[in-house]
């Protein structure tokens, strides 16, 4: 990686320019504190993102929470097949050559991108940084081309003030206790295959359901329906399991993870990728259970 003033994104950042009036956000959830530009207004937060966007809709800035973040695999990632989010028409590609970014405690790359957001062509930066103790991130600043003149040296600026902060693992552990409280966790999957063996279709379902009553007992369901259609001959079979036991959370290494135990213990990572819930990055849907009491 080349040093950060006489890099390709170096050059590109110090543009000549007036520095802007910024606001700092710091965030003890995701683990980061910035400098944000004054003509970008905070949005409301998004599970495990934060926007802020500018009123003539000209720059946007995006923070985004990654437990467990490697800079090199996501580097790598981009290099092969580019940042995609299609829930908000997002697709982006490296545009120039990495450089890394000067933080205490932990790693940053700044990567020079361009793209689409919702059929607008933009140019940006993202920074892509993971923290000693277990803070991961990724901080994505945008505009049109035809703004980077004015919107790069304040890119450069916010980029540049990107500091860790420790995570509040109290606040944390109450979020998704709160969160999870005499809800149910539901996991659904269907699965259809057609072989070629003499067997010519299997058609099945899965589902699993987590009940965490208030009192932290747990009611577990799982189960599954198949069929097998051939030649004159169709079988069809199911299988259900139930058990009891208990449920709690704990913030692991920064990250939060749901512990149950109903004869044996697991350790059930937690997260939001946008809008979806995703137990051990299984999607799952989260309701109001009707089995606790």
């Amino acid at each position: 990686m080349r040093k950060f003033m006489t890099s390709t994104l170096g050059t590109i950042l110090a543009l000549a320019g007036i520095a802007a009036n910024a606001a700092n956000f710091t965030s003890t959830s995701f683990g980061i504190s910035i400098d944000v530009d004054d003509a970008l207004s905070k949005q409301p937060q998004l599970r495990d993102i934060q926007y802020f966007k500018s009123e003539d809709k000209s720059g946007s800035l995006m923070i985004k929470q990654i437990h467990d973040l490697s800079v090199v695999e996501f580097l790598q990632e981009l290099r092969d097949v580019g940042y995609r989010n299609m829930r908000d028409g997002v697709t982006l590609g490296l545009s120039g050559e990495p450089i890394e970014a000067v933080i205490e405690s932990g790693r940053g790359l700044l990567i020079p991108v361009r793209g689409m957001i919702r059929g607008t062509q933009i140019r940006g930066v993202v920074g892509a940084y993971s923290g000693h103790q277990g803070q991961g991130f990724l901080v994505i600043g945008t505009t049109q081309p035809q703004y980077w003149t004015a919107w790069g040296p304040r890119m450069k600026s916010m980029f540049e003030s990107v500091r860790f902060v420790e995570i509040d693992r109290g606040a944390m552990f109450k979020e998704w206790d709160d969160r999870l409280k005499g809800k149910k966790l539901e996991h659904k999957q269907a699965k259809v295959t057609r072989s070629t063996t003499g067997v010519p279709f299997y058609g099945g379902a899965v589902h699993k359901d987590y009940h965490l009553c208030s009192d932290g007992t747990l009611r577990r369901k799982s189960g599954s329906v198949g069929q097998v259609a051939g030649q004159n001959m169709m079988v069809y079979g199911q299988r259900m399991n139930q058990s009891q036991g208990t449920w709690h959370v704990i913030v692991s290494e920064g990250a939060p993870y749901l512990i149950v135990r109903d004869g044996r213990e697991q350790k059930l990572k937690l997260e939001f990728e946008g809008d979806n819930f995703l137990l051990n990055g299984k999607p799952y849907t989260i309701s109001a259970t009707g089995l606790c009491k």
